[in-house]
């Protein structure tokens, strides 16, 4: 059997398996249970969006409760019911698909760059604690990072080999894509730009009139497939229902149906759960309100951080990975021969990278966690495997620097098994004090509440978040203290006047405070009164 192919294949399971021992010990997270349930409901014909993050329920969520209704409809009833039925199994799905990213970031990288280079890329996609710990949860955030690299591998391939299954298979991607998350609507005019830059050397200043002729036809049959495949995941639910007859709630759409009085009679080609849910998303998104108050480095903001993610990434991704990003970009900037084929190969990664880079960290308002950002990942660990493009020159001390680098990666990130969702770099030595960093879903995202309410029963003397300053064993969430999910000043007695002792799964924080100390607290301040 092929080496490399065995190679591959045990590290993707070594992958896989991480996933499944460390979702064992997570709980069911915050918008869990919503995402399940439209799964199920998708799974009994109705795409209709309901609950408190109907926004952002998409029709890739299907997959998740699909053994589930599998064991309904074909099983009797038994061990293997029960176990298909388990809302683990829904979980072990998006880990299956994160398996299949893994796959395709090998392939790519090896195309580009070759074999070394590839297995870099791999280590550094499943050895990241990011994609681990979402990998694991039933929501969108593995499937959109998935389906966006995707389009863009399936681009370049058709961009190199113009022949009518790349072109179909490029049109497929781009309309699947759409049925995983909102933030992939983008995708069509970022592939499109990415398409022309490629194009653009090749047919020169003269030849602009043969390519828009040729953009129009893709234009066609790239809006044909995404309109198609919209209707096939959404069931055609209520298509061409007239544009009037929305409810809309962002103000984007509101303007338009209230200025524009002859759109109100035109049917819209799309699912009316498909705009009715874009047109949710922009309202949340225009007014912040899904993200509430944003933290970050012991400040709060209603309006967020200009470079949010670039700083949670600071913290989030481990050293080892950002050495290598960094000397990759370097490198790929200071030697001209590294850039000779960024037409040709990097720009369908570049385009992508770039505009959601500048999008998350200075316009997208939902700074609740590092999982937005992951839609770029794949796609720079494929570039970043360029850095070993030419690993069979590198010296013995280059060798041996990137072998150190890449265990250090393994170890960094296998010291935090299994709670990757509350993964922190070594810059933040101690762990105990991520929460001074960030918090919501970064570090506690409810992740944690079997095992608080294990604490609490084993320490019926622990007090869980008291609703004022005293003494004893006090037990709070992450999002609670610093005044991500309440009132800021509500435990501002606590979060200024005292250090945690110890944490539950690094995400709930454990005070020991004596008699003495409130006593204390309660004469010098007005915390108590």
């Amino acid at each position: 059997m092929n080496k490399i192919f065995v190679a591959q294949v045990i590290l993707l399971s070594l992958f896989f398996v991480l996933g499944i021992f460390s979702v064992q010990e997570i709980s069911t997270t915050y918008d869990e249970a919503f995402h399940y349930s439209y799964g199920i409901q998708m799974m009994h014909g109705n795409t209709e969006r309901t609950g408190i993050f109907g926004d952002s329920n998409m029709p890739f969520l299907a997959f998740n409760a699909l053994p589930g209704r599998i064991a309904e409809l074909f099983l009797p009833e038994g061990s293997l019911r029960h176990f298909l039925t388990n809302f683990t199994v829904a979980r072990y799905v998006t880990i299956v698909f994160s398996v299949l990213i893994a796959m395709l970031i090998f392939h790519w990288s090896r195309s580009l760059y070759g074999l070394a280079p590839a297995f870099a890329s791999l280590l550094l996609y499943i050895f990241d604690p990011n994609i681990i710990a979402h990998s694991q949860l039933v929501t969108t955030d593995i499937y959109v990072a998935g389906t966006t690299t995707l389009v863009f591998y399936c681009l370049w391939r058709f961009a190199h080999n113009r022949n009518l299954i790349n072109g179909l298979l490029s049109a497929l991607a781009l309309g699947i894509s759409q049925l995983a998350k909102y933030s992939t609507i983008v995708l069509f005019p970022l592939a499109m730009s990415s398409i022309f830059l490629y194009d653009l050397p090749l047919g020169g200043i003269k030849k602009i009139k043969q390519l828009i002729v040729r953009y129009v036809g893709y234009f066609i049959v790239g809006l044909v497939a995404i309109t198609l495949i919209l209707n096939l995941g959404f069931f055609f639910n209520h298509t061409f229902t007239p544009f009037g007859r929305y409810k809309f709630r962002s103000d984007w759409f509101r303007v338009l149906k209230t200025n524009y009085p002859l759109l109100r009679s035109i049917p819209v080609p799309f699912p009316y759960p498909y705009l009715d849910g874009l047109d949710w998303m922009l309202n949340t998104e225009q007014g912040g309100k899904n993200s509430g108050t944003v933290y970050l480095l012991g400040k709060l903001s209603k309006q967020g951080f200009p470079g949010y993610y670039f700083i949670a990434s600071f913290f989030k991704v481990p050293i080892s990975t950002q050495i290598i990003i960094l000397i990759a970009i370097a490198l790929y900037i200071v030697r001209p021969n590294r850039r000779k084929n960024f037409l040709r190969d990097e720009i369908f990664l570049f385009v992508p990278i770039t505009f959601f880079s500048v999008y998350f960290n200075f316009f997208f308002k939902t700074q609740i966690g590092i999982r937005y950002y992951l839609i770029i990942f794949p796609m720079l660990y494929v570039f970043s495997g360029s850095l070993f493009s030419n690993w069979k020159e590198f010296l013995p001390v280059q060798k041996v620097f990137s072998f150190t680098l890449l265990a250090y990666l393994v170890i960094s990130v296998l010291s935090y098994y299994p709670y990757y969702l509350t993964y922190f770099n070594e810059l933040v030595w101690n762990r105990i004090n991520s929460y001074k960093y960030l918090a919501d879903s970064n570090l506690d995202w409810g992740q944690s509440s079997v095992a608080t309410m294990q604490y609490l029963k084993n320490h019926p003397n622990a007090v869980f978040e008291p609703q004022q300053a005293q003494a004893g064993t006090i037990v709070i969430g992450v999002n609670n203290l610093v005044g991500v999910t309440d009132d800021p000043s509500k435990y501002a007695w606590l979060r200024e006047n005292f250090d945690p002792v110890g944490t539950i799964n690094n995400s709930v924080l454990i005070y020991k405070i004596s008699p003495e100390e409130i006593n204390v607290l309660c004469s010098s301040t007005q915390y108590c009164k």
